[in-house]
This record gives C-alpha cells, structure tokens and sequence, in this order.
C-alpha cells in the first residue's frame, strides 16, 4: 500500500494534473525568474518547468483525444521548422551556442501549443485559471512600464537589484556593459524587459487576448487588464507599437461590422474607405517632418542599414544562409564598415533565412499563411460574440508577424508571449462543435447558450395514458 501511494505521488510530480501544469505554465510566464549566477547560463524556471512537463504533455496528447490534433498542418510546420533548425545548427553553423536557446524555445512553444489543445478541450475553468495567474502579472507589467517612463531613477533601481532575477543575470550585467538596450533610454520602458520594443510586444498582444477571452466570457476585470494593456503600450515609447494599438482594435471592429453588413455596395465602400485611409497614412509617414512621424521614419531607415547587409549576404549564401552565429560574424565587418552599431537581423523573414537558410524561410512564412487561413476560416463559420473571439485572436497574433518584421523576434513573439499565443492558437484550432457547427468552446459563459423551448420543470405528462397533463403554472400561463 505504501509503495502504491509513493508511485502515485511520484506519478503525480512527474505527470500533475492540467491545472497545476496551467498554472505553472502561466505563472511563471512573465517573471521567469532566473535564479543561476552571473557567468552560467540565463536559463529560467519557466524554462525548466516547461521542459520537465515536456514528456508528459506530448505522451498524454499522442495517446488522448489530442492525437489527431498533432496532424494539423500548423503542428505539422512546427515540428518541420525544428527539424530545420537543428540540422542547420549541427551542420553549417559557425557558432553553436549562438543556436541553443532559439531550438530550446520551438520546442517550448510546441510544448505548450500541444498542452493548449487538450487543455482547451478538457478544462471548463481554463480563462478562470487564467484570470488568478496570468492578468495579474500583465497589470503588474503595465504598471510597471507607466512607473518606470514617469520616474527613470525607480527603473534604475530596479534593473540594480532585482532586474537580474526577472530579466537575467548576464543580461543584466551586459545590458550595464557591453550590450546595453533601449530601456536605458529615458524615452523608453519596459517594466520586466531590456528591450522596449518587446514590452510593447507583449503588451499589445496580451492587452488583445484579453479582450477575446472578455468577448467569450464577458467579466469586466479581464476587459479592463486588455484596456489598460493597450493604453499602457504608448508608455514604452515603441513608435510602431503605438501605431498597433491604436490601429489593430479600429481594424477588429471594422471587420466585425463589416461581417454584419449584407449588403454588397456597403462592404465595397468600407473597403474602399480603408484603402483609403491607408493611402493616406503612407503619405503622411512619408512627407510630414514632425515629432513622432520624423520619429518612425528614423527608426526605419535604421531598419534599412541593417537589411541591406542582408540583401548582400543572400547573393553569396541563398540556399543555407549563415547558419547560427554567421550574421553577428559577418554584421561586425559590415558595421565596422559603415559606422553603426552591432545589430541582429531586426526581421523575423530575414533572420529565419540567415540561421536556417531557404528552408526555414519557407516553414516560416508557412506558418503564418496556414495560421491566418485558420482566422479566416473560423471566422467564417462563428457568430455573435464569439466572432469577436476571433477578430481579437486574428489582431494579437497579427501583433507579432507586423512588429517582428521590424523587431529580433520569433513566430510567438517573445518567451514571455509563447503560453497566451499558444492559446488562442489552441482555441482556433478545436475543431467545430458537431451539433452547432461553430467553434467548440467547451469554457463559453452560459449566458451564450440558449434557453431551452419549453421549460424542463418535470414531466409534462407523469403518468401513461389518457388524462390531464400535470403542466407548471410558468408554462400554463
């Protein structure tokens, strides 16, 4: 009997229950927390959890209900993408450290996006988990970018003394010596982040799932933490960032209204009156000379610098590219050259090319088109307010293709961001509920359902035969 219950126990710490693994998963997402010392490896708790789950998590879903998930053309790509990296990692890099940690988070994210699958399926109470791990720490986020951009000396102190246990210990001591960042830029913050550009991230894309998860479930509190999200993104001082959390939220309520019009004129207008105004902020980037406009344009054309380099590696290096560790190489004569910082590739196309050649390129750029097939789709076949789900859901993982266009980061953005993309990658992939033929969210609020026809008191008709039927006065009435 002892030995059974040690097992069982040992079952359980190996293999715990979905909603200890949701709340470990979330949890730890946005503090991390790394406890190694400086001159080891930043690894974080999150990190390891992740990677200790890891086997019970695939075991599970290949043996459960999730296995015919594990077919789908996005899981399918995934798998593909690290397959891709490893090979370019063990056989053409020049530098194999430098490959380590992108392999180490794939193979996280598709961890987690398979533990999203069954969890969504299986877990009724999933977004209530939600709500008691992860909005707290986005607030706690937010809060602390507004802090930090307010009072530049609190933010100091911070990255001095615990920034290291939040951020990294090698990150912090290379972000006060040879590789600092741009929150050391009084214009910029970033809370728990080095990078501004990637609290923005974060923000943005936590601030719109929020906003899904309040369309199915309606609570207030989950509203407000994507509200205060978005509103928070304008005190990183990302410029692009500003520009998504103002544009992707007008973007979801035009399609949303857009889905409601019936008529074929009004649709073609909307278009047009989008195109439009597209146009016209092109033209505005490109010839006003003021303030925040002169701003973005800057930090495009810095954008530019560093992919001409490359532009000029492709032509020797098409096929394979630079494999990890080739660009920081080869940037160093060319920044040397022209007289610019040291940078990384600052586009998730061109540095998926440059680690893994034609080959990453092309299971990248795969991943998103089948990802937004599966928005469209969806989108097609929901109604009411689990449309919005899916608009919200469409913008947040939109967030992360049109920023890391111009950011170093990868298809689910940030470490920080790999457990929410997961999610709304999971929600849109369960498959349709077969008596609806909607989306199957097995978590909707039971307000979204509808009341049955007749009132189920009890039995019309208890007894057999002919006779009065024993009906409630709701009904007789």
């Amino acid at each position: 009997m002892i030995t059974r219950r040690l097992l069982d126990a040992a079952a359980r710490v190996v293999d715990p229950p979905q909603r200890v693994k949701v709340y470990l998963i979330y949890g730890l997402a946005l503090p991390q927390l790394y406890f190694l010392p400086k001159g080891s490896s930043d690894v974080s708790l999150w990190t390891l959890v992740t990677l200790f789950l890891a086997p019970g998590i695939v075991i599970s879903c290949w043996s459960g209900s999730g296995r015919q998930l594990l077919r789908t053309g996005l899981v399918r790509v995934l798998l593909a993408l690290i397959a891709v990296r490893v090979v370019a990692w063990l056989v053409w890099s020049p530098d194999r450290s430098a490959g380590q940690q992108p392999i180490a988070l794939l193979v996280e994210f598709v961890v987690v996006v398979l533990l999203m699958l069954t969890v969504v399926r299986q877990d009724r109470d999933v977004f209530g988990r939600l709500q008691r791990v992860y909005w707290p720490a986005v607030v706690v986020e937010a809060a602390l970018v507004v802090v930090f951009r307010l009072l530049p000396g609190v933010e100091n102190a911070f990255l001095h003394t615990v920034g290291g246990v939040v951020i990294g210990q090698n990150t912090i001591a290379g972000l006060f010596g040879t590789q600092p960042n741009n929150v050391l830029d009084v214009a910029k913050s970033g809370g728990v982040f080095v990078n501004a550009n990637v609290a923005a991230m974060f923000l943005g894309v936590s601030g719109l799932a929020a906003l899904a998860v309040w369309s199915v479930t309606r609570d207030s509190r989950v509203r407000l933490v994507g509200i205060g999200a978005l509103v928070a993104v304008l005190f990183t001082g990302s410029k692009s960032a500003i520009l998504l959390a103002f544009l992707l939220p007008c973007l979801v309520f035009a399609a949303y209204y857009a889905t409601r019009v019936a008529r074929p004129a009004v649709r073609r207008g909307l278009l047009v009156g989008a195109a439009v105004l597209g146009v016209a902020g092109i033209v505005v980037l490109t010839t006003v000379d003021v303030g925040f406009v002169r701003a973005l344009r800057h930090a495009f054309f810095e954008r530019t610098e560093i992919w001409a380099y490359g532009g000029q590696a492709f032509v020797h290096h098409a096929v394979l590219g630079l494999g990890y560790g080739g660009w920081q190489s080869g940037f160093a004569r060319y920044a040397a050259e022209h007289h610019i910082p040291r940078f990384p590739p600052h586009n998730m196309f061109l540095a998926a090319w440059a680690k893994t050649g034609l080959a990453g390129l092309a299971l990248t750029a795969a991943f998103y088109v089948l990802l937004f097939r599966l928005v469209g789709r969806r989108l097609a076949r929901t109604t009411g307010r689990r449309t919005w789900f899916v608009l919200y859901a469409g913008a947040a993982l939109a967030w992360t293709l049109i920023q890391g266009m111009g950011e170093n980061t990868d298809i689910f953005g940030d470490i920080h961001l790999i457990p929410v993309v997961a999610l709304l990658i999971a929600c849109l992939i369960v498959p349709p509920d077969e008596e609806t033929g909607d989306l199957a969210f097995p978590f909707a609020d039971r307000r979204d359902r509808q009341a049955p026809a007749v009132p189920a008191f009890r039995n019309v008709h208890p007894q057999p035969g002919v006779g009065t039927a024993d009906v409630h006065a709701a009904v007789r009435g």
